[in-house]
């Protein structure tokens, strides 16, 4: 039965990527047949692609017109890649600043999507998604997906935000969960009740991989394991959206007995990463993006990270300052994949918020909240045993504009107990390393290690 369905699903996906007009599978095979090229046919596509990008950006954008003469730069097709360093940063301050301004002018003969991130270092960012980049995000997740053991067709358990409150799924929701073979459970709060419920859907699902926060992993894996239970069929846990501290991989690994890899992504600039099987960093898309740190020409040095992506056109990103501190790796993995390396990437920290009621709050999900807010940032801080603060910053009466939307989305996962305060202020908490932390337990009730 359990084949049969996956063969189902298969079918599923081949129909719906025939019906949207995205190409998919046509472009796996295309990554495929380019995965075989020499190392000097992988540079000169990229060299192609990044003029190609670089000349509409020139032709197209008024924006990097503008923003690039203003620096002494005007448009010449690069001879060698590394002439992208002639070009200035793209901020993202500047970048939200601009953002109605970084669209081309024939956006209208783009197929695209818009989007905006959910804010994971409390700032939300607003963009357009080529569905060309779209597809070809999707073909890399397979890739990724497949070092972890994956294969179309398996079954998925995701824990992770999705819609912050349950609503009625629409036919065609359903119809692509079915199709992709994932089972979605929401991922913002965790306690006991919660993990043996999820416990029970998964085991009935049969499903074969879990994907979603680390934090939350780590809260339902802890909570199995205080309880007594297993799930023997799991082949192995995904992570994302957050940094997977070392002892939320320990405690996943030992607790759901099964590998952890993690995956590193940024929608905003348009780049996906994945562990391999030998866990040394993040192998990158190099055909989707070309990756820099403004600390490139020190070898092997800390940067922070610049995203230059070879195929979005709706909102050109050209190297852009996503937030993040990265480490690229020279060296090519022992495990023969022609995609380079990121070292590490140090970013998108939260912390646990636990009440004394026994009920956990993770982090990544919260920030779905305030991604289609006007705010300038915002962050959640826990103040006591029961008690959190939710701070926003920027102009306007931001807590009676949005205070009713935020209240009602934390009350329902959050019981009546706990007190929680809504308000403006003017700056919001930065970390020692002055990096804008967007969940913060200033009063840690206990020791998550």
């Amino acid at each position: 039965m359990n084949s049969l369905r996956k063969y189902l699903s298969i079918g599923l996906l081949h129909a719906g990527c025939r019906a949207s007009g995205l190409d998919i599978f046509g472009q796996w095979r295309w990554l495929q047949a380019a995965n075989r090229w020499t190392p000097e046919q992988r540079t000169a596509w990229r060299l192609q692609r990044l003029g190609d990008i670089l000349e509409f950006s020139w032709k197209e954008v008024p924006f990097y017109r503008e923003f690039w003469g203003d620096h002494g730069v005007s448009f010449s097709r690069p001879k060698d890649l590394s002439e992208l360093e002639r070009y200035p940063v793209l901020t993202k301050k500047l970048f939200r600043e601009n953002c109605a301004r970084v669209q081309p002018e024939n956006l209208a003969g783009i197929r695209y999507l818009p989007r905006h991130t959910g804010g994971s270092t409390s700032v939300p960012v607003h963009y357009n998604l080529d569905l060309d980049q779209w597809t070809f995000m999707e073909v890399f997740h397979l890739w990724g997906w497949q070092q972890a053991g994956y294969e179309v067709g398996d079954s998925v358990g995701v824990i992770a935000g999705g819609s912050l409150v349950p609503k009625r799924a629409t036919w065609k929701s359903r119809a692509r969960s079915f199709a992709q073979r994932r089972l979605f459970l929401y991922g913002v709060a965790m306690d006991q009740e919660m993990a043996r419920d999820y416990h029970g859907r998964l085991t009935r699902y049969g499903a074969q991989f879990l994907y979603g926060y680390p934090s939350v992993m780590y809260l339902f894996a802890k909570n199995l394991h205080e309880l007594g239970l297993t799930l023997p069929g799991l082949k192995a846990v995904v992570t994302t959206a957050e940094m997977l501290l070392p002892h939320y991989r320990k405690g996943i690994e030992e607790w759901l007995g099964c590998p952890v890899f993690n995956d590193y992504g940024s929608n905003d600039g348009g780049t996906e990463s994945y562990e391999c099987r030998l866990h040394q960093g993040f192998h990158y898309n190099d055909l989707q993006s070309i990756l820099e740190t403004d600390h490139s020409g020190a070898s092997g040095a800390e940067g922070a990270l610049l995203i230059t992506n070879l195929w979005n056109r709706s909102t050109p990103f050209i190297r852009y300052e996503n937030g993040d501190i990265a480490k690229l790796s020279g060296q090519r993995c022992a495990c023969g994949a022609p995609f380079p390396l990121i070292a590490s990437v140090q970013g998108r920290t939260t912390d646990i918020i636990s009440f004394s009621n026994g009920r956990s709050l993770s982090g990544p999900a919260l920030t779905l909240i305030f991604g289609n807010m006007a705010i300038d940032g915002w962050q959640i801080v826990q103040t006591g045993p029961m008690r959190i603060e939710v701070r926003l910053c920027g102009s306007g009466e931001l807590v009676r504009q949005y205070g009713d939307e935020i209240t009602s989305i934390l009350r329902h996962h959050l019981s009546e107990a706990v007190e929680l305060s809504i308000r403006q202020v003017e700056q919001l908490i930065l970390t020692q390393g002055g990096k804008l932390k967007p969940v913060i337990n200033e009063f840690a009730i206990s020791r998550l290690a």
